[in-house]
């Protein structure tokens, strides 16, 4: 693991607990391809407890569909690994832990699962605050399994940072 990116982490995550604590707001996740590295990351700080209400891993397309109401037709249309799919995570993240803001993160670690289309180190995120419009993007990250995931938990935090700046 990168100890570089490790630190990074880290300090993302205590500048957005000391947003999320100025701004009196609360934090939910909802996680595919990173099994929880957020949340883990953002509850090593202690205090968490003040602002971040919880997360659902939704591994699978079941479970994405029923723990956070993502929509079949979306799975089918533009499948698991998509900005749609990842907004829709991030609104049933929100309302299932009555948040004030959620990040969503679905993508291909690898090192299979990857098509041409969607070829593994794609992840795609989505950041939402309550009665705003979400914001989402696809990123290609390079390396192995835990250096792809690595970077989209930085990624996924920094995100946050930005939709509470907004």
């Amino acid at each position: 693991m990168s100890d570089s990116l490790n630190r990074q982490i880290e300090t993302v995550a205590k500048q957005l607990a000391e947003c999320l604590r100025d701004q009196n707001k609360t934090l939910a996740v909802a996680e595919s391809c990173t099994g929880g590295w957020v949340a883990k990351a953002l509850t090593d700080l202690a205090g968490s407890s003040e602002w971040f209400n919880g997360g659902i891993v939704s591994y699978t397309n079941v479970a994405k569909q029923t723990l956070l109401n993502v929509d079949e037709a979306s799975l089918i249309t533009f499948g698991a690994v998509s900005e749609q799919v990842a907004i829709q995570m991030a609104e049933g993240a929100l309302n299932a832990f009555d948040s004030s803001i959620s990040v969503a993160i679905t993508g291909v670690a690898g090192p299979s699962g990857g098509t041409v289309d969607k070829p593994v180190g794609m992840v795609c995120f989505a950041a939402m605050m309550a009665l705003k419009e979400p914001i989402s993007r696809t990123k290609i990250f390079s390396g192995n399994r835990e250096k792809v995931r690595q970077q989209a938990v930085l990624m996924a935090i920094q995100m946050l940072l930005q939709v509470l700046a907004e």
